[in-house]
């Protein structure tokens, strides 16, 4: 049963109004929230690959890539060699939504030869024939997902707003 009050013949619904202020108050706080934890998930699979943190859930690097790779002088991690793929990460508007990923159309270059970004980051969070699948991105999600209450927290914490 919602409250009222009665002052000078006037009836106030203070419960209604105070749900009407926190339904303002969320949509102002939550006004870029999404894009927040679309940029929470790409600062999370770049970590993650500078610092090799999920490097024991992929296969290694066959011998011969990674002998390949040092006389080239590239970077010996897994998913890092010249540094472009990293580089192409971005939060960008695709409707109404954020999406956390890379720039599709980026091409990247090595020794004469082009790839687009985004075959580019298909071909290692899934894999192909000769390559096996070394995810970033779905664990990246799914760590975002995992800690939204803390996020959000944050996020509010960011924006100066206190509930």
């Amino acid at each position: 049963m919602p409250v009222r009050i009665q002052v000078r013949g006037r009836n106030y619904q203070p419960a209604k109004r105070i749900k009407q202020k926190l339904k303002e108050e969320s949509k102002r706080l939550g006004r870029g929230f999404d894009k927040y934890v679309a940029e929470r998930i790409v600062e999370t699979a770049k970590v993650t690959i500078l610092e090799q943190r999920w490097a024991d859930r992929w296969q290694p690097l066959s011998p011969k890539y990674l002998e390949w790779k040092k006389k080239k002088g590239l970077d010996t991690r897994t998913l890092m060699a010249t540094g472009q793929y990293l580089g192409s990460f971005k939060v960008y508007r695709s409707g109404n939504f954020y999406v956390a990923g890379v720039d599709k159309e980026r091409i990247h270059y090595f020794e004469g030869k082009t790839v687009k970004m985004g075959d580019l980051a298909k071909w290692l969070e899934f894999g192909t024939r000769k390559m096996p699948p070394r995810p970033h991105w779905r664990p990246a999600f799914e760590y975002v997902s995992k800690n939204i209450r803390y996020l959000w927290n944050k996020f509010l914490k960011e924006k100066g707003g206190k509930w």
